[in-house]
């Protein structure tokens, strides 16, 4: 081999080791580093669709899988909840309701997919939230007889249901059931009745007999999150509004922050992230509504802790029809299910709190499709 054309060799094979160099320590853009999910909600054949999640925001349809199950079929938000689809703390297990069928289905995640691994009876009729805390489950039935009822979930992904664990919730329109971050208290939604109900958890996993109700500072308490410091949240339909509540040691409300109004319409859906951001879906006006919350620390008989909710921008983001909201596990992402452009809407959350529009990803979502959860 001559001098030249070993140069030549020689300063190719260091450009590539170079370029091997670069892409290890600045990946593509596109890299996939996380999931959305979406449920379709189809009577027929009801399926979670798969989004991949790329490190720019960005998402791409990766495919569909059954839950085996039967959704509600509808128009525009059919099920009325938030919490259809959620995924466990560790992102190890994915939930759907199927609503249609009474039933809960429940999925591995993988990096590159789902595997459904089982399919129960919900113990009631019409299922629309689930709440998961460690393997402790349980179910929200709106439908006919109103309650919630409980379940174990095993290392295999299997629901195994506890004995003695359904309770009844009476007349209402019951809209999610979720878990208070300790694990202590459960909390359901009643917007027909302007209520909230929050039933103590033992250390079996069983909710007290009955519910501590107090009523909403708002009309018609919808989805709802909780804060850092444990206090709950509250999407108000009726109000165009978020109300702040600490948890009372009698599992009475305080509120802390009454009726926070946006001047949007049907503020159903609230998500927020480990920055203090909080986010709502307004429905009726197309728009999302961005809060700030700030924490500190107080003294008081029953609580120790703070929080002042501001309104940041009522019209933070534009939908079609936005509806269920997730945050990326990073808290840079946030995606709302938007049915009636049978999308997901995205956007990169900033460090003030605003939203950049990301655009649209398509997907094979109708009108009734509801339930979406994010990792």
């Amino acid at each position: 081999m001559n001098k030249k054309l070993w140069i030549t060799f020689l300063t190719v094979g260091i450009l590539v080791s170079a370029t091997v160099v670069a892409f290890a320590k600045n990946p593509p853009c596109n890299k996939v580093v996380g999931a959305v999910y979406a449920m379709t909600n189809a009577v027929d054949n009801n399926q979670v669709v798969v989004f991949d999640r790329a490190s720019d925001g960005l998402l791409t349809m990766a495919g569909s899988v059954s839950t085996e199950g039967m959704g509600s079929g509808g128009t525009l938000d059919p099920l009325a909840s938030q919490g259809a689809l959620v995924l466990s703390q560790d992102n190890r297990w994915l939930l759907a309701v199927n609503a249609g069928s009474n039933e809960i289905s429940v999925f591995r995640v993988w990096r590159k997919g789902l595997d459904l691994t089982d399919k129960v009876d919900s113990g009631g009729d019409f299922p629309v939230s689930i709440a998961i805390r460690n393997n402790l489950v349980y179910v929200l039935n709106a439908g006919m007889s109103p309650n919630i009822t409980g379940f174990h979930l095993t290392r295999r992904g299997q629901l195994v249901s506890r004995n003695g664990s359904t309770r009844s919730l009476g007349d209402g329109a019951f809209s999610q059931v979720g878990f208070d971050p300790r694990g202590k208290n459960l909390v359901v939604t009643d917007r027909g009745d302007n209520e909230l109900l929050v039933f103590s958890v033992d250390r079996w996993g069983l909710p007290s007999m009955t519910p501590v109700t107090s009523m909403s500072s708002g009309v018609a308490p919808f989805g709802f999150i909780f804060d850092s410091l444990g206090d709950l949240l509250v999407a108000e339909a009726g109000s165009g509004a978020v109300s702040s509540y600490a948890i009372l040691r009698d599992d009475s409300l305080w509120v802390l922050n009454p009726s926070v109004a946006n001047d949007q319409a049907a503020t159903c859906w609230i998500a927020g992230n480990a920055r203090g951001y909080v986010y709502t879906a307004n429905t009726g006006s197309q728009t999302i509504s961005s809060y700030y919350l700030q924490t500190w620390k107080h003294h008081h008989k029953d609580k120790y802790g703070k929080t002042e909710l501001v309104l940041l921008d009522k019209t933070a983001g534009f939908g079609n029809r936005p509806i269920d909201m997730a945050i990326s596990g990073n808290g840079k992402y946030l995606y709302a299910l938007d049915p009636a452009a049978e999308a997901i809407d995205m956007y990169a959350i900033e460090a003030d709190g605003s939203l950049t529009d990301l655009g649209m990803a398509p997907g094979d979502l109708s009108i009734f499709a509801q339930g979406i959860a994010a990792r």
